[in-house]
């Protein structure tokens, strides 16, 4: 499923909004498709913002279209922000994601195995939708149909069950996504990342929404991913620095402004704009990785702002 590295491929992917195709024969947000072309570009666009209310029994409902997470297989994404209206009730986002690449039925049991085999929970089946659905672990749903996976992670066990039955039906009207291949952005840190794999990368994989872009490197078992938003995040600016080992950094000549997680991440944010970036390494090696890891996080440091007009939430109505 993985896509190889190419030679000399670097382009930009289009950006998702304003790209919906022709209208075939469709029913409309709650029907499914006949034959029609698809209609859908974004994975919110499967989302009825009135119908996740009230599955979520909410005041306002928030849907970000993200680009990933990438891997073996690919997804896009939409998270979901249910806004309760009371100060007791924290906005805490989740994530409605669909796979961009063909599934297989073995791809799918290798996925729950590898869920189990690193410790995330008990694969526990669903009957009802799908091919075959499982929980792996606490409020993550997974659901194989029609060759795509499609996962709800977080919200609540009941509720992801609903969402899913309500999005199932529509995953015919969501068009293929932009092919998967290197962003101009991420091929400017190459040399940093391959530096940190110890290796020329095998694989590449970025991905670029209005939202977010995720750039991708590996080699073998060693995986440099880099996710950057065009606003900043400061649920995760607090929780890196609440974590053990948790060390500030200086990136870009700014003050303070990352954290370096000896688990193999770098969180920082640049500029006015609080553009926010995490690079990760998996496996890592605190000491022997430490250095090039940060020094990735610094490579990527002066495109962030440029970078940030292309990736930021969407206008109103999209």
């Amino acid at each position: 499923m993985r896509v190889r590295l190419r030679a000399s491929v670097a382009f930009l992917l289009v950006l998702l909004t304003g790209c919906a195709g022709t209208a075939g024969t469709a029913d409309g947000p709650s029907g499914t498709k006949t034959g029609a072309v698809p209609t859908a570009t974004r994975v919110c666009d499967l989302l009825d913002p009135d119908e996740v209310r009230s599955i979520y029994a909410g005041m306002r409902i928030s849907l970000t279209d993200y680009a990933g997470p990438v891997g073996d297989p690919s997804f896009d994404s939409c998270q979901i922000t249910i806004d309760h209206g009371t100060t007791t009730s924290s906005l805490i986002p989740f994530q409605l994601q669909v796979s961009i690449d063909p599934v297989t039925p073995a791809d799918h049991q290798e996925l729950l195995d590898r869920y189990v085999a690193e410790g995330l929970g008990a694969s526990t089946p669903v009957p009802g939708l799908g091919e075959a659905a499982h929980f792996v672990g606490a409020g993550s749903l997974q659901v194989y149909a029609d060759g795509k996976v499609l996962r709800v992670q977080g919200g609540g066990d009941d509720n992801a069950i609903r969402l899913a039955e309500l999005v199932l039906p529509r995953l015919a009207e969501l068009a293929p996504a932009p092919e998967v291949g290197t962003v101009p952005a991420c091929d400017a840190v190459t040399a940093q990342a391959e530096a940190l794999l110890g290796a020329p990368a095998e694989e590449r994989r970025d991905r670029q929404t209005v939202d977010e872009l995720r750039c991708e490197w590996s080699a073998g078992r060693d995986v440099v991913s880099a996710t950057v938003r065009g606003y900043g995040d400061e649920v995760g600016r607090m929780w890196a620095a609440e974590r053990p080992g948790a060390e500030t950094l200086h990136i870009g000549g700014l003050h303070d402004n990352g954290v370096y997680l000896p688990v193999g991440g770098v969180y920082y944010w640049m500029g006015d704009q609080q553009v926010g970036i995490y690079v990760r390494h998996r496996p890592h090696d605190t000491e022997d990785d430490r250095d090039l890891l940060v020094g990735l996080a610094d490579a990527f440091a002066p495109t962030l702002l440029e970078i940030a007009p292309r990736v930021a939430p969407p206008a109103a109505g999209h």
